[in-house]
Parts: structure tokens; C-alpha cells; sequence
């Protein structure tokens, strides 16, 4: 349970399956939004924020405290993405930044600087009943009745049929995707189904940090050994040092080297012992990349971050993962 007040259940939220640009009768579609994806339990004068691991982030959104406000017929549950726009567009890495920060006055001047965005798209529970189980078009019916869009809360829009055109429309704006959500579909509360599908114009993954070089010179950090959860175990996925800033090189080496071991966790990593720091995996952290080998190996890959809202045990194998 969320707390003594609210009876509502803490959910994981419904993932898509990967998917190349369709069209499709049944289907509906909308913008992939580069965010974190977040429920938001909503209660009199209350606003929780729940990320995917069901850790709650609503300290790190003060400016999203008065979500509440914008809904009636409550207690209820959203799901959506918390975003924060750079020249109006999405920005991963200034929600990242916000994200890590820990101090008040810091988060308090953040939000002044970035403000969040919550983008809904998905109510789940509606005066403490579920709707899980009630078809996506009614959902949103109940979604559009029950919420009040305003400064820092919107309705994610739809279109049908056409997500062929609809995704070209949003990499030609530099959005990050869309995303395809049959029109009679259930919720599926932590499932993986291919009821939505995602269709990404950047290719991107988000792998577990199982080891680390140091650097030569002034790099302090020379490359990331990432991994990926197969559902037995980790498997090597390739390494990463492009992307790497000085200050984030001395922040992931302190945290790195407090996670280190003696003996690799990963399978399938072919290299000196001696070269490698092993580290438990703990960290998650998102890289871009240009394709994979036939090894399955990243090419040409770009460290874009580490993710705090995702636990190492959801990252699957590039190519396939959320």
C-alpha cells in the first residue's frame, strides 16, 4: 500500500515492446515522450509521485506538488512522464540533472530553472476503482473527463491509424518516437506487451554498469563495461567511454570504486583481468548507439547518463530493452 491514507495498490506500470513505423486500424498513437515515466497518486490536497521501480521521487518534483489540484474524482492513478522541455523539446539530460540533486534550495532553484512537465497519458484508478481491466478508449474517455489540463499537467494527445505518418512527423520535430497503443487494449500493470509497441527514432539502451578502465592522462575514467539482464544473468554488451565528461568521469569513479570486486558477474566479457575493474552491478546508466555487431555488441555507442529511476534487473539485451 502507498500509505495509511490510501488504499490504492503501488503498481509498475505497462511497457511496449519494440516495433519498426506501422500503421494499424486498431491502434492508436502517441508521442514517446524522453522522460521518466511516473504513476502520480493523487489524493485531497496530496500528490505522490511513483517512478517505475516504485521508488518515491515526489521530493525531487516540488513544482509538481499541486498535480492534485488539476483532478477530480479522486483518490485516482495516472500514469505519464515526467518531462522537462529545452527549447521546446523534451531534454533527458536536464531532467537528469534535476533528478540527482538532493539538497532543498537546490531542488527548490532547479525547479525555477527546468520545471517539470507531467505528461498523462493513462488512468488506472478513478475514485478508488480500478480501470485496469476496462478498454484503453474508455480509460482515456474517464482521463480527459477527470483531469484539468494547466501549466505543468497535460493530456498526452492521439492519433489513429496513421503512425507511419505520425512518426515521421515527430522525428522531423526531433522528438524521440512514438508509441502505438491498441485501441480495446487492458492494462497490463508490469508487463511487457505487444498491446503498445515503441517505435524509436534514436537507438538507445539502458545497461548496467559491471566494471570500468581507468584513464590515461587527463582522463581520470577511461571506458564503461556494460552489461545487460538476460533473466538469468548479465551479459557483456560492449563498453563506453565517448560522452564522458571530467565531472561526470570523478563522480562515477567514486561511485565506482566503492562497488568494487574481486571476480566479474558478466558473461561473454573477453578481456585481461588486470585491465578491468569489476563493480557490483548497481548502477544503470543510458547509452546511445549507432547499430549493434553480429555479436550483439554496441557499435559506436555514447554515454548519455546514469538512470536512478531503473533497477539493473529491467535491462535487457540492446535491441530488445525498454
Amino acid at each position: 500500500m502507498l500509505s495509511d491514507r490510501t488504499l490504492l495498490p503501488l503498481l509498475k506500470p505497462m511497457l511496449a515492446v519494440p516495433s519498426e513505423p506501422f500503421d494499424h486500424p486498431d491502434y492508436l498513437f502517441e508521442v514517446k515522450w524522453d522522460g521518466y515515466r511516473c504513476l502520480a497518486y493523487l489524493d485531497q490536497r496530496e500528490t505522490k509521485l511513483i517512478s517505475r521501480n516504485q521508488k518515491n521521487i515526489t521530493g525531487a518534483f516540488p513544482d509538481l506538488g499541486d498535480l492534485c489540484l488539476h483532478v477530480k474524482d479522486i483518490p485516482l492513478v495516472l500514469d505519464g512522464e515526467i518531462i522537462v522541455l529545452r527549447n521546446g523539446r523534451p531534454s533527458f539530460d536536464d531532467l537528469q540533472a534535476r533528478a540527482k540533486l538532493v539538497a532543498e534550495d537546490r531542488v527548490a532553484r532547479a525547479a525555477q530553472k527546468s520545471p517539470a512537465i507531467y505528461m498523462a497519458f493513462d488512468i488506472l484508478y478513478r475514485r478508488g476503482a480500478p480501470l485496469v481491466d476496462r478498454p484503453l478508449h474508455v480509460r482515456r474517455e474517464y482521463l480527459q473527463a477527470v483531469l484539468k489540463p494547466g501549466q505543468n499537467i497535460f493530456i498526452s494527445e492521439q492519433v489513429a491509424r496513421e503512425g507511419v505518418a505520425f512518426y515521421r512527423a515527430c522525428v522531423e520535430k526531433g522528438l524521440e518516437g512514438v508509441v502505438g497503443k491498441r485501441f480495446d487494449g487492458r492494462y497490463l500493470p508490469g508487463t511487457r506487451s505487444p498491446l503498445w509497441k515503441k517505435v524509436r527514432h534514436i537507438r538507445e539502451a539502458d545497461l548496467v554498469i559491471c566494471g570500468y578502465r581507468r584513464g590515461k592522462g587527463s582522463r581520470v575514467l577511461g571506458a564503461l563495461v556494460l552489461g545487460a539482464w538476460d533473466g538469468r544473468k548479465f551479459i557483456y554488451q560492449g563498453m563506453v567511454g565517448t560522452g564522458l565528461n571530467r565531472e561526470e568521469q570523478r563522480d562515477l569513479l567514486d561511485r565506482l570504486e566503492s562497488l568494487k570486486i574481486n571476480e566479474s558477474l558478466l558473461t561473454g566479457a573477453d578481456h585481461a583481468g588486470r585491465a578491468i575493474n569489476w563493480v557490483r552491478p548497481e548502477l544503470v546508466c543510458r547509452v546511445e548507439y549507432l547499430s549493434l555487431t553480429r555479436e550483439g555488441l554496441l557499435r559506436h555507442p555514447v554515454y548519455k547518463g546514469l538512470r536512478a529511476d531503473k533497477p539493473p534487473g529491467e535491462c535487457s539485451p540492446a535491441g530488445n530493452g525498454p
